[in-house]
């Protein structure tokens, strides 16, 4: 519990101060590196285009199995979904359960799962961690148990080549591989995204946080504005993810704690096709949820 005492005042520490810049260079300097993302169709910078990944890669997970955190029994992936012609399946691969980017994420599908469910697109999440973990992800999050399957030690999350984080095969203590990723190295704009969260933004769609946000009313903000993202809007729901996760971090984290940093990504396939495949950067660096609408939504 010390550690995650030092990560909590860490992070806390990261929200309040920017880095100097010969500081920024050298977190520029590492992270100009591996950045690995494979996607279909987007023209982002950090995109790469891979169609031997693409077209192997149903084939090569089907028979994998993960724990259903509904029955606590094994299910092959090619059951989390029926390939039909013309529908898109969505596989969100979180980080473990008592990690952000797994409990933002999600909550941001959430918020679309009835458009989802409208279109015939069918959703499944697999998270790091145990089965226990993940109902009480559940019941906090109010993400659908029958939907949340369990990668106990993220073999399928390091299979498909999402990043291990930093210092992945280094021999000292995973909560020290935290601190540089809060920073920004091996976790490229963590920093960006954290005074995001605090400044707002104009441009971003925030009505999932309305859905999600329960420590106070939205409405609150709305002495700030009325469109987009208002400043401390998302910053608030993070201090709230916050509470239940430390808390609770004995049951939400993974009992292999080298696996806390292990990131996730997000496939999506047409019947048998996948069309997308996102890695995440890091730390709050998860799937853009617009570029998942995009695809399965056509917005």
């Amino acid at each position: 519990m010390n550690a995650l005492t030092v990560f909590i005042f860490y992070y806390s520490c990261v929200h309040s101060f920017r880095l100097t810049s010969s500081f920024g260079d050298c977190f520029r300097a590492h992270n100009a590196v591996g950045r690995n993302l494979y996607v279909e169709k987007f023209s982002s910078p950090n995109i790469v285009r891979s169609p031997l990944r693409m077209s192997s890669t149903y084939e090569e997970i089907k028979q994998k199995s993960v724990l259903s955190a509904f029955s606590d029994t094994y299910v092959p992936i090619q059951r989390l979904w029926v390939p039909r012609p013309g529908k898109f399946s969505i596989i969100a691969f979180l980080t473990h359960f008592g990690d952000f980017n797994a409990w933002e994420y999600s909550q941001k599908l959430l918020h679309y799962i009835g458009n989802f469910t409208a279109n015939e697109i069918e959703l499944s999440v697999i998270g790091i961690g145990t089965v226990e973990g993940a109902r009480e992800f559940s019941r906090e999050t109010e993400f659908p148990i029958e939907r949340i399957y369990v990668d106990q030690e993220g073999n399928l999350h390091k299979q498909l080549g999402f990043s291990g984080g930093f210092g992945e095969k280094l021999p000292i203590n995973p909560y020290l591989k935290l601190l540089p990723m809060l920073a920004g190295i091996g976790s490229p704009g963590t920093i960006q995204e954290v005074l995001r969260g605090y400044k707002g933004d104009r441009n971003a769609d925030a009505a999932w946080i309305s859905t999600n946000l329960r420590l106070v009313n939205a409405s609150e903000f709305d002495v700030i504005g009325k469109s987009g993202q208002r400043p401390f809007e998302l910053a608030t729901l993070r201090l709230q993810n916050m509470i239940p996760i430390i808390q609770k971090w004995s049951t939400l984290s993974p009992p292999n704690k080298s696996l806390i940093t292990q990131q996730g990504g997000t496939l999506i396939f047409k019947d048998k096709e996948l069309v997308y495949l996102y890695k995440d950067l890091g730390i709050l660096k998860y799937t853009p949820i617009e570029e998942v609408l995009k695809i399965v939504l056509k917005t």
